[in-house]
């Protein structure tokens, strides 16, 4: 890591860089509790209080921890200021509230430069190594599970569903589900405990459960609605795994669907298929995002798909880069970028279909498992 923070340190020109959001925290020292990073070229400090200064200790070799209860919060980060002559300080201005930033001014302003460091740390959790992706395909691993428990309940054949469908039919029975006397609340509730019964810490997010025309809410939230023959129901979750997240929709259907129901699934499957097969390491995320569209739009949903195809994925659930129809950025082996195409279409419904991709020299490697042809409960 030593390498990240001298990176860290020289593009934005400072001293010291003052780390405030979790996630750059935990990925420059280890710390998962609440507090603050002070790091120079030479030394680190974390500044935390009683309940997490033990746990600190054990997270951060070579970081010295700092207790601040009696201290106060702000007087630590001014105390390295004096005694390292620091002249310039680098601080999350992405992350830290407005009152937050003047109170740290306040206090190191005499003393230091105060500079913002914009996306910069961020940026040095772009590119995943193999040790990370692979605590993200386990928390993939785990939805995996999880949805294929939900279709065991619901009444599926799993055996037919794969690999995953086949190791949950051996080592789990099945607890019956009434499809038609659920709400999605319920669904999506089951499916959480699912996540978190096969070793998932938390929710990545809140669980997305839309069935009906709810389905073409792409954020839709779960509600005491019934689910219906004939309708899609849209399942949208994902989990953390020793602090890194999963994300994964998978679209099912309530009975036989219509026959406009069935066409946008299809098309919405094919477009992910091309964009998963075109995926190349070098493309812009405009370029990938573009794979997938251009499916949709010939299809006379152009309209239908309002959201960028992926975003990336680490320790938060949304990271950058991303595809979208905006994004420059080249794509790079070690990202780990989910790839969700959806058509909406309102007083119809929805289908979005998503997996999580990391991208490799050559192409991607699929981190989810799950089937993505149409499952009829």
């Amino acid at each position: 890591m030593r390498e990240e923070i001298d990176k860290l340190l020289s593009e934005a020109k400072v001293d010291m860089v003052l780390i405030t959001d979790e996630a750059n925290m935990r990925f420059l020292s280890g710390f998962t509790g609440e507090g603050y990073l002070l790091i120079t070229k030479d030394a680190g400090k974390v500044v935390t209080d009683s309940r997490y200064t033990i746990a600190a200790v054990e997270e951060c070799p070579g970081f010295e921890v700092i207790d601040w209860g009696e201290l106060g919060y702000y007087k630590p980060a001014m105390d390295a200021v004096k005694d390292k002559q620091i002249k310039s300080v680098g601080y999350e201005d992405m992350y830290l509230t407005v009152a937050e930033f003047k109170q740290f001014e306040k206090k190191l302003k005499r003393y230091a430069e105060l500079k913002p460091l914009g996306a910069k740390a961020d940026e040095l959790r772009q590119i995943k190594d193999e040790t990370e992706i692979g605590l993200i395909a386990e928390a993939e691993a785990i939805g995996d599970r999880a949805f294929s428990r939900l279709m065991l309940d619901l009444g599926v054949d799993v055996r037919k569903l794969g690999e995953v469908g086949k190791e949950v039919a051996r080592y789990h029975v099945r607890t019956p589900i009434d499809a038609l006397r659920s709400t999605e609340k319920q669904i999506a509730a089951k499916l959480e405990f699912y996540m978190k019964d096969e070793g998932g810490e938390k929710l990545s997010f809140d669980t997305i459960a839309a069935s009906g025309t709810n389905g073409a809410k792409p954020h839709a939230v779960p509600t005491d609605k019934l689910l219906k023959k004939g309708e899609l129901l849209t399942l949208d979750f994902g989990c953390v795994y020793k602090g890194y997240c999963s994300d994964m929709t998978r679209t099912i259907a309530i009975g036989k669907p219509s026959t406009a129901l069935t066409k946008i699934y299809n098309i919405v499957k094919n477009a992910q298929q091309v964009a998963l097969d075109g995926i190349r390491p070098g493309m812009t995320g405009k370029d990938i995002d573009a794979l997938a569209r251009d499916v949709i739009a010939k299809e006379g949903y152009a309209k239908d798909f309002g959201h960028s195809l992926g975003h990336s994925v680490g320790l938060k659930i949304h990271e950058k880069p991303g595809f979208s129809k905006k994004e420059k950025t080249e794509i790079r082996p070690g990202m780990v970028v989910s790839v969700e195409p959806g058509i909406y279409v309102e007083n119809l419904g929805g289908v979005r279909i998503e997996d999580l991709v990391a991208i490799t020299d050559d192409g991607i490697r699929n981190l989810s498992r799950s089937v993505k042809d149409l499952i009829v409960v």
